[in-house]
């Protein structure tokens, strides 16, 4: 919960905490996406990349360089 309240803070920090509108009406909603977006993510050691943007797993905590895959040699001669 002190997660929640942090972001909560920040959200409304970075809005010029407004005392009343539809950020403050939907403040529990927006927290409930942020949050639930972190507890979904998990490590996945084979992850690909694909938006081809060099980077797996975007967005997410355990985002990371994409391994590189290199060809030595030509697998068929013309």
């Amino acid at each position: 919960m002190k997660n929640r309240e942090n972001y909560r803070k920040a959200i409304l920090d970075a809005l010029g905490n407004p005392s009343s509108g539809v950020f403050v009406d939907y403040m529990d909603t927006i927290l409930d996406a942020v949050v639930g977006l972190e507890a979904k993510a998990e490590l996945k050691p084979n992850a690909r990349d694909g938006d081809g943007d060099g980077l797996v797993q975007d967005g997410t905590a355990y985002e990371r360089p994409a391994k590189e895959t290199r060809v030595i040699g030509v697998p068929n001669k013309r």
